[in-house]
């Protein structure tokens, strides 16, 4: 069957469908929190196997985006973390191997995948509701202590590093509703403005049906769809495999 990865994979003499491959940048934001365990594995073996299909791909940049982590110590307080920035994937994958995924970084519960979004686009939009040097994280402005207190980079250098006139693809898996622990706080009509002036951008979210009704509102509005999250790396990894067949047939928005 032919995948969008630079071969003739089935042999007909055409690559790719006849398109050219698109310079593209990715990121993965991914819920690292305790109630994401039974799926984090089954994404993160997705997510390996998905960007393998693409490794020789040098117009392909790679990003990866977690939170909630725990900061160890003082295990409290919470943090979201920009893991990778864009990059080659041959870094990228070291940079995901090298990665603590353990039962203690993962002990949260302030998913603040709402501000991670909000953060993604910010430099990028031209839509934005609330200046970036207005926030500050709900920890930090006289919160609960075991809440969230600051993120990597700082949250006024907070920045996806996007190359000019790329294609742009987000993708969120998470199995809460969406969430902010920004202040002011953050909503989802926020973060549906802040897409809508985001250009060349398609935005994916995974959730379970329970929160369904959200993400698929927040992915309509990145230009995107809406997938069910499960802990079966088959089922996730063909999901992804659909999504970025994308970047081959050149359905990126142009805004």
């Amino acid at each position: 069957e032919e995948i969008c990865n630079g071969l003739d994979d089935n042999c007909d003499g055409i690559t790719d469908w006849g398109e050219e491959m698109k310079d593209t940048d990715v990121l993965f934001i991914v819920d690292w929190s305790g109630s994401m365990s039974d799926e984090i594995d089954a994404v993160m073996i997705a997510l390996n196997q998905f960007a393998q299909n693409y490794s020789d791909e040098e117009v392909i940049k790679w990003a990866f985006m977690r939170g909630p982590v725990s900061i160890v110590p003082p295990f409290q307080t919470e943090r979201l973390e920009l893991q990778q920035d864009l990059i080659g994937f041959s870094d990228y994958l070291a940079s995901l191997s090298s990665m603590d995924a353990g039962p203690i970084t993962m002990q949260t519960s302030f998913e603040m995948l709402l501000d991670a979004i909000y953060l993604a686009v910010h430099n990028i939009t031209t839509t934005l509701t609330k200046a970036i040097a207005d926030l500050q994280w709900s920890g930090a402005s006289g919160g609960s202590p075991s809440d969230v207190v600051e993120s990597v980079p700082p949250l006024q250098s907070f920045k996806i590093n996007w190359r000019a006139g790329t294609d742009r693809i987000i993708i969120v898996f998470s199995d809460e509703h969406p969430q902010s622990y920004l202040v002011p706080k953050l909503g989802d009509e926020d973060i549906k403005t802040a897409l809508s002036g985001t250009p060349q951008l398609k935005l994916y979210t995974f959730s379970k049906s329970s929160v369904k009704s959200a993400w698929q509102e927040i992915a309509i509005s990145g230009n995107g769809e809406w997938y069910q999250l499960t802990n079966n790396p088959t089922e996730m990894y063909a999901s992804l495999m659909e999504i970025l067949e994308d970047i081959c047939k050149g359905d990126s928005n142009e805004n």
